[in-house]
């Protein structure tokens, strides 16, 4: 009978153990958030409160944005080196990325689990297939798991950026088919010749020219895959986003199949002017708000994209619509970070030689020659400006009377 009464006390231990267990791992994976409430396409004209609590101290917005960005941009490799702004967004999102999901299935933890959440249809049962915003319930609809940055132009699979859900969107499997992995450009109203029309249920979603290997989609989508191109380019660290790449690639995940360092949109500026034209929308706020529940990390070009201009060294629009608000909004002293002596907006010869001169004590006079600003001996320019500036700042700090840049 004591045999009899240990066995079943023993058994109980075990089936509170497996169950503890398992309660821990499913609480693991996380609990689906409410859908997706907000509306498409409604500019979103304030950060989300999640948005404002995730940038403090050395990543807040004002520290951020004093940062250096690119000084060649001549490839967009080149415009990842010595990068300040980029390397710091870098380390924020990756830092803050606690969890992944799984990407086939339906199952708890897949990406098809989160979308009921992340893209919802207006706290709907559905949500919004990418590139379209056909609802996933419409008849005849077939998923895809659309990687946004083509897997065969990139160093991944289907683990990591190739199921991160900032990346990853669920899209119509006729649609997803014609976007193949081809690169984004501009098409419409550009060719006449060779282009075809992607037509789904009588209703026009995207143009392709095969000869020039481009897909342009809806005007109102651009702005999305460009914050998700920018995403996948800084926090994954892909450099072919605007250039053909064939050496500096990263080494291949172990799923990633091919790589070949094409381009995957045709060239800056209309990375750019895409993420301005189709403004971040309310909608793409709380997704980002619901991504960062689930996974930890955000996508700072939703809640930032001014943050993208100064990535590449170019100024902000001023008209630009952003949650921020902050378009156009220059940092105090920016520019002179960047070494514009003068103020006034341009960076010359002038800022080169009188940032010089402010190396010298000003109570011993000395008067020097403009030329010995010309770092590079290659005639005075920006660059000998901002080399210039940095080593003035570097003196201030050596005395305790300045701050690094």
């Amino acid at each position: 009978m004591k045999t009899t009464l240990r066995g079943i006390i023993v058994f109980l231990l075990i089936a509170i153990i497996i169950s503890a267990a398992l309660t821990v791992s499913a609480g693991a994976l996380g609990t689906l958030p409410a859908p997706n409430s907000k509306q498409r396409h409604i500019p979103c004209e304030e950060l989300s409160d999640q948005a404002q609590a995730y940038y403090t101290d050395a990543d807040s917005y004002e520290k951020l944005s004093a940062l250096s960005g690119a000084e060649d941009t001549s490839t967009s490799y080149s415009a990842t080196r010595n990068n300040e702004l980029y390397a710091a967004l870098h380390s924020l999102m990756a830092e803050t990325h606690s969890h992944y999901s799984t990407y086939s299935g339906t199952g708890r933890n897949s990406l098809a689990y989160y979308w009921n959440s992340t893209d919802a249809v207006q706290s709907g049962t559905s949500y919004i297939m990418f590139y379209s915003d056909i609802p996933s319930e419409t008849a005849g609809v077939k998923l895809n798991r659309e990687h946004i940055w083509p897997k065969s132009r990139a160093s991944y699979g289907e683990h990591n950026s190739g199921s991160d859900l900032h990346h990853l969107r669920p899209s119509v499997d006729k649609i997803n088919s014609a976007k193949s992995d081809h690169l984004f450009g501009n098409i419409d109203g550009v060719y006449t010749e060779g282009v075809s029309q992607v037509v789904y249920n009588g209703e026009l979603y995207a143009y392709v020219k095969k000869d020039l290997d481009l897909f342009e989609c809806k005007d109102d989508v651009k702005g999305d895959v460009a914050r998700i191109l920018l995403y996948v380019y800084c926090r994954w660290e892909q450099p072919n986003l605007y250039t053909d790449m064939t050496d500096d690639l990263p080494a291949p995940e172990s799923d990633s199949k091919s790589n070949s360092g094409k381009r995957v949109i045709e060239s800056l500026d209309t990375l750019l002017s895409w993420c301005e034209s189709d403004p971040v929308d309310t909608w793409e706020m709380e997704r980002n708000d619901l991504t960062q529940s689930i996974q930890g990390n955000r996508n700072v070009f939703i809640d930032y994209p001014e943050l993208a201009w100064r990535m590449f060294g170019r100024a902000v629009p001023d008209d630009m619509t952003t949650p921020s608000g902050k378009s156009g909004d220059t940092p105090p002293d920016k520019k002179r970070l960047r070494g514009d002596a003068d103020g006034d907006g341009d960076v010359t010869a002038v800022d080169a030689t009188a940032i010089q001169r402010s190396l010298i004590f000003a109570p011993l006079a000395f008067e020097i020659d403009a030329e010995a600003a010309d770092v590079n001996g290659d005639g005075l320019d920006i660059t000998d400006a901002t080399a210039v500036q940095r080593y003035a700042a570097r003196i201030s700090v050596l005395f305790g009377i300045g701050e690094p840049i």
